[in-house]
């Protein structure tokens, strides 16, 4: 009879567990949330952190607070979140670099499967240009220069970036055109040595660092590697414009919880972001920075974020770069 009751007492307490735990996950949430930044202040990711978590603090009625953890292409942030509590108040905002690090770096403490995607609600294709005072004015007149045997030199904002690796992919696999990649410390100081006539182009993502130069012609787009042309440069043409339809690359930022996080949490915070996303000031800001908003759900955003590691492997492995 003891036993009888004993285990009874157990049922009743692993159903008491359950229940608290949904309880949890439906009010969720109840105190203050961390957004983790994994790039400096001023950045890519840490602006669309803020412009989002501001709006997300007024709609979950809780506060957003965030913290930059920048370092090692952004794996010191990640690999904090993977290890947190997967209980949705530890939230990790990234870039690209985490589908291109699973392949890029070959220890770094953590496996991006331990991450699971949230939302990835904002992008910009990555791009070729020229300097406008240069004989090249279209990518075909790149491509005759590399295979007439004439150095390219190749300016990127740094060696692992999206840009770089992108660019690597296109020269060395799909235009088989010889070229000399010359990194910047980041994508400003890239611009500047197009400008000086230091690399003959420039790989950069298109965002509002170098859309208002091609817009006013102070640099000359070549081509987006976007499935459509960018709204904002509607003058520049896509690489499958072009003879490349197979060359996709953008760079997004995108939002992660550890992969045990509750499923109705990822939901329910997807569908927030999704949610500030279409706050009109929210949007301008957006919009102001040259991103592209896509609405995915949570299971598109895992999805897409699979696809992207696969993307990006195949471009990491054929540009032959790694890091140790």
């Amino acid at each position: 009879m003891s036993a009888k009751v004993s285990l009874l007492g157990a049922v009743c307490l692993n159903i008491a567990a359950f229940a608290g735990l949904a309880q949890a996950q439906e009010a969720w949430p109840t105190k203050r949330v961390s957004l983790v930044i994994g790039f400096a202040s001023g950045g890519f990711a840490d602006s669309v952190a803020r412009i989002i978590g501001a709006k997300l603090s007024e709609r979950l009625g809780q506060q957003i607070i965030t913290q930059n953890m920048d370092g090692a292409g952004g794996n010191i942030a990640a690999r904090h979140v993977a290890a947190a509590p997967p209980d949705g108040y530890t939230i990790l905002v990234t870039t690209t670099s985490l589908a291109i690090n699973d392949t890029l770096y070959k220890t770094k403490g953590f496996s991006a499967q331990g991450l699971a995607p949230i939302a990835l609600p904002v992008s910009a294709p990555e791009s070729l240009a020229s300097n406008p005072k240069s004989s090249i004015k279209s990518l075909a007149d790149l491509m005759a220069q590399a295979k007439a045997g004439q150095t390219v030199f190749l300016g990127t904002p740094g060696i692992g970036s999206g840009s770089h690796l992108a660019a690597e992919y296109f020269f060395k696999v799909l235009a088989k055109a010889n070229f000399k990649h010359i990194p910047f410390p980041g994508g400003a100081p890239a611009k500047l040595g197009l400008l000086a006539g230091d690399v003959t182009v420039l790989s950069s993502t298109a965002t509002a660092a170098t859309i208002p130069a091609m817009v006013n012609k102070e640099i000359l787009g070549l081509a987006v590697a976007s499935a459509e042309r960018d709204p904002a440069i509607p003058d520049v043409p896509t690489f499958a414009e072009l003879g490349y339809p197979d060359f996709l690359a953008s760079s997004w930022a995108g939002f992660f919880a550890p992969e045990a996080t509750p499923d109705a949490v990822l939901v329910k915070l997807n569908a927030e972001i999704n949610a500030a996303l279409k706050d009109p000031e929210v949007k301008a800001k957006i919009d102001g920075m040259g991103l592209i908003i896509a609405n995915r759900s949570q299971p598109d955003s895992r999805a897409f974020f699979r696809s992207e590691i696969q993307n990006w492997g195949k471009m990491v492995e054929a540009a032959g770069v790694s890091v140790p």
